[in-house]
This record gives structure tokens, C-alpha cells and sequence, in this order.
């Protein structure tokens, strides 16, 4: 009886095992009148397993295997308590081990990987580490040598006997022609629900043989699962998919990649599960559980992450994949990460709707050429404003600087421009951005002392401008700028680190004209940093 790798480890803590042993227990007791009333314990769901067809016939366990494996360590626990060599403990050493086989086939049931060597330690006997196992045979062992319900000692071949006669079971024993992916995915939408990746690893699994399940898993499954933690696995095979260029909502990857791999024959499912592996790296490249080895193309994919354009993962995967061939030159793959960077900032800026980018950039992967120069494909095809590809021009960009509420947006893409705008600068000693905070020059409460700078209309200015870019910098004075007049701040700017403090703290004051002025000069650095075609 084989667990499959793919399934989880043996689960079961003492509330299942009380419950078991109350059952048991009531067998255990029952008079000779009551002997034909039996104890059910459940359905167990067997199917042919894919091997060799060598040594002992090999069965997967579809449903049912903590009940098995719980039943082989009470068999244990009370094998444990007899004498060796004796027809009792022969014959319950005969429920675990088949004794003239060798290797795997010498073991009646097992786990799966995780679990195997704890498993099977407790069935040879032998010593191994604590594990759930080791703590059910002690729990069981407990109760074998305590009492029953009326005091009286527990009796272990009475106990054997129940438990090998009084517990029944319905068995379901799959044929060649039953579809045991379709069994699986039912019996389990029962309990906990099982991911999208969960349905796509059993699936993958079960098409291959037994004795090449353990390889495949261990090789090109259990990296990928220990690389993209938590919901990165399932969201690689959503992006994987997404290559072709066709859409795939998050409840649908699990069906569209075995749509896919119904086309594939038993035979090549291996090379197609370590091909999900190869490109898992790639991908953890992408959402930052790895860095890419070139330090360009790492930064540019960090700032993606940062500005969050999850949208263009597809084609980014795509695009990495084909550097990796090398379909593309890496100036070209860096140049094309910068395209998207501007095409996105832009977009945000002047306040482009963002519904249209999910489709732009499944369009980009489907149509991605297999070689040449990408970044000028990308950047005309992208700039071609067909399709809601509006990827805004200066004059637009320089206009809605002027409206952008920069701060009102999400923090860190404030900063993030910020930031960007004062590496531009290109100063020698960069100050820190770590400590860093944003800065409203022309507070956000207006003193005495700001309205009387701001003129009569204080508040008008103060509601045009006051989250707008040319109203913010960057500074580690945050707490101590707080609201004081722009004479003071002046000052404290002036001994800041960060260039684009020089031009705020050389302004003698500052109302509407300066901040019009500082817009314009922050442009002509934005349009060369997020340049358009």
C-alpha cells in the first residue's frame, strides 16, 4: 500500500487517537452475544499503481491512509509488548512486513517520503529520532498497559484479536479504466481545501509510474514547493500558463495545465515537470526570493516589484526564459525592463487606467519575437496608442506633474520617485534612504506663520498643492521639520544630504511660484529618467 508522495504527512494527534481507542476499547469488550456486531470504520480508496511488474503487487492509497497507518502502530505498540519469536508477535509481524521480499516491497504500507524513515524504524524496531509516529506508539502503549472501562488489565491477544477482526472497513478498489485523478479531487473537496498547485502536483504525480514518483518528486517538485513558499507556487503556474499569451483566473490553473497535459504522453510528464522547475528559478528571480545574476537586470526587476506591476510577469518570464536560450542580448532584457518601468510610471502619472494592463502584456508575451533586438519591438510596440497602449508623451507627462497627487497615491511610489529623481542627480556620497521620510514642504496644518507666506488665498494653495510633487522632497528631519515656517526648514534642508534640497533651501520663500517652478525642474529629470520613444 502506497501513500503517494504528493499526499500530506501522517497527521492524526491524540484527539483522533482517544477517538480510535474508545472504538477499539468497546470491541475489545463486548460479550459473546455481541461478536456479530462489528465496529466500521471508514471507506479506504485504493488504486493500481504505474511500476514495474516485479515483486509484490503495489496499490496507492487514494483515501484512507491515516486510518492505515494508525492501525500498523497499534499493531506495533502491541507487537512491542510480547515476547520475540512467539506465534503472537510472528503473526503480527506479518500484518506489517511482507518477509520474503526486499527493500520497498518488504514493508506492507508505506508513507509517504517525509515520513518514511520514522515509519519504518518503528515497524523494524530500531532507533529513530521523536517523530508523530514515536509519540502514537507511546500513546498506544500507554493504553495497552493500563486498564480497561471495569479496571482489569488489558488482555494483548484479545486485544489483537479485536482489532484484526472486530473493525471492518469498506474497500474501493479502483480498476485500470477508473479515472483516480477524477476520484481524488472528489474525496478530497471534502476536508481542507487543497490548493491549485496541491491539485497539480497529484495529478503530475499520478501520471508517472511508482518507482519514478519518488525521483520526480524529490528531484523537480520538492525544490520548486521549498523555492516559491506560501501562494508563490500557485501563482508560477498561473504565470507559467500565462506565456501563451491567454488569460488564466486563479481558480482555473489546476484544469488548464492538465488540459495541457492530457496532449502529453505518460512517458514525457517527467521532462515537463522538471521544465516547471527550471523555470521556477527564473520566476523567483521575478517576485524576489532569488536575485538574478546580472546585477542590471536584478535592479530592474526589483523596481518592477516595487511599483508592483505583477501584470507584466507573464511576459517578464517569458522574456528571462528567452535570455537564459539566449534568444536575446541582456542589454536588450534590461533595456526592456526599463521600458515597462516608464510605460507603467507614466501611465500612473496621468492617470491612465490600469484595467487595460493585464491584457497589454499577455498580448506582448503571445507576440514576443523568438530573437532580434525585444527592447525596440517592446518600445514600439507599446507606443503604437492602439489597444490601450497610451503610453503618455512629454507635453501630457509635464501637465499632469502638475496634478498628480503623488503622496495621495501609495506611499512607497511616492517615494519611489522620489527616490528615483535624487539618484538621477548623480551625487558621489548618496544619502541613505533606509531612514528616510517624506517631506511636505508647505505643511499639511498651516500655521500663522504659512498663511501669512501663502498670501490670502492660504487655503486654496494649501488644497492645489500640498500632496503634489513639487510640494515634497525627501529628508531625515521629518520629525523635526514638522510645520515650522519655510525660514527655519530653509535651514535644516540646507544641511541635508539629498541634492534636491540644494534648489528648496536656496528659495528665499516659498508659495505657489516655487512650487510651479520646482514641477518644472523635477520634469525635465522624470522624462529622461522614464523616457518614451
Amino acid at each position: 500500500m502506497l501513500v503517494p508522495l504528493f499526499q500530506r504527512s501522517y497527521e492524526w494527534d491524540v484527539c483522533e487517537w482517544e477517538a480510535l481507542w474508545d472504538d477499539l476499547l468497546e470491541q475489545y469488550e463486548k460479550q459473546d452475544e455481541e461478536l456479530f456486531i462489528t465496529h466500521f470504520t471508514g471507506a479506504i480508496v485504493t488504486a493500481p499503481a504505474r511500476s514495474v511488474p516485479v515483486g509484490v503487487s503495489k496499490y496507492l492509497v487514494i483515501d484512507g491512509q491515516q486510518r492505515l497507518t494508525t492501525f500498523s502502530i497499534i499493531i506495533c505498540a502491541i507487537r512491542s509488548l510480547l515476547q520475540k519469536n512467539t506465534p503472537q508477535f510472528r503473526k503480527l509481524t506479518k500484518l506489517l512486513v511482507n518477509e520474503d521480499d526486499e527493500g520497498l516491497d518488504y514493508y506492507k504500507l508505506l508513507p509517504t517520503q517525509l515520513d518514511r524513515d520514522a515509519f519504518q524504524a518503528l515497524v523494524n524496531e530500531s532507533k529513530h529520532e521523536p517523530s508523530r509516529f514515536s509519540v502514537a506508539f507511546d500513546f498506544f502503549r500507554r493504553k495497552l498497559t493500563g486498564v480497561d472501562s471495569d479496571g482489569v488489565a488489558i488482555d494483548l491477544d484479545r486485544m489483537a484479536e479485536a482489532l484484526k477482526s472486530r473493525l471492518t472497513v469498506v474497500a474501493i478498489h479502483l480498476g485500470e479504466t477508473d479515472d483516480p485523478y477524477l476520484i481524488f479531487e472528489s474525496l478530497n473537496a471534502k476536508g481542507a481545501p487543497l490548493t491549485q498547485a496541491d491539485l497539480i502536483r497529484n495529478y503530475v504525480l499520478l501520471r508517472l509510474r511508482a518507482n519514478d514518483q519518488q525521483k520526480a518528486y524529490e528531484t523537480a517538485w520538492l525544490p520548486m514547493q521549498k523555492l516559491l513558499v506560501g501562494d508563490h507556487l500557485s501563482e508560477f503556474m498561473r504565470n507559467y500558463l500565462m506565456q501563451s499569451g491567454e488569460e488564466v483566473v486563479k481558480s482555473a490553473i489546476y484544469a488548464t495545465l492538465k488540459k495541457r497535459l492530457l496532449k502529453v504522453p505518460d512517458s514525457a510528464v517527467f521532462n515537463e515537470l522538471n521544465e516547471l522547475r527550471q523555470t521556477s528559478v527564473v520566476y523567483a528571480e521575478i517576485v524576489g526570493l532569488n536575485q538574478h545574476s546580472d546585477p542590471a537586470i536584478a535592479r530592474g526587476l526589483a523596481r518592477l516589484r516595487r511599483w508592483e506591476v505583477a501584470t507584466a510577469n507573464p511576459f517578464v518570464l517569458k522574456l528571462l526564459l528567452a535570455l537564459d536560450r539566449g534568444a536575446f542580448a541582456r542589454q536588450d532584457v534590461t533595456a526592456c525592463l526599463e521600458i515597462i518601468e516608464s510605460f507603467v510610471v507614466r501611465r500612473a502619472i496621468c492617470a491612465v487606467p490600469t484595467n487595460q494592463l493585464k491584457r497589454i502584456f499577455l498580448s506582448a508575451a503571445k507576440d514576443m519575437p523568438e530573437k532580434g533586438n525585444v527592447a525596440d519591438w517592446v518600445g514600439t510596440m507599446l507606443a503604437e496608442g492602439v489597444s490601450g497602449r497610451r503610453w503618455p508623451k512629454d507635453e501630457e507627462l509635464q501637465d499632469d506633474l502638475l496634478r498628480y497627487r503623488a503622496y495621495s497615491n501609495p506611499i512607497d511610489r511616492c517615494k519611489f520617485i522620489l527616490e528615483t529623481l535624487e539618484e538621477f542627480s548623480g551625487h558621489k556620497e548618496p544619502a541613505s534612504y533606509e531612514k528616510a521620510t517624506i517631506e511636505h514642504i508647505m505643511p499639511q496644518t498651516l500655521s500663522p506663520e504659512w498663511r501669512a507666506e501663502l498670501g490670502e488665498r492660504a487655503d486654496a494653495v494649501r488644497e492645489r498643492w500640498l500632496d503634489l510633487l513639487g510640494n515634497l522632497t525627501l529628508s531625515g528631519y521629518n520629525s523635526e521639520l514638522y510645520n515650522y515656517p519655510f525660514s527655519v526648514k530653509r535651514e535644516l534642508l540646507s544641511e541635508s544630504h539629498f541634492v534636491m534640497n540644494e534648489w528648496i533651501s536656496a528659495q528665499q520663500q516659498w508659495g505657489e511660484a516655487e512650487m510651479n517652478a520646482r514641477t518644472t525642474l523635477l520634469f525635465e529629470s522624470a522624462k529622461k529618467i522614464w523616457a518614451r520613444p
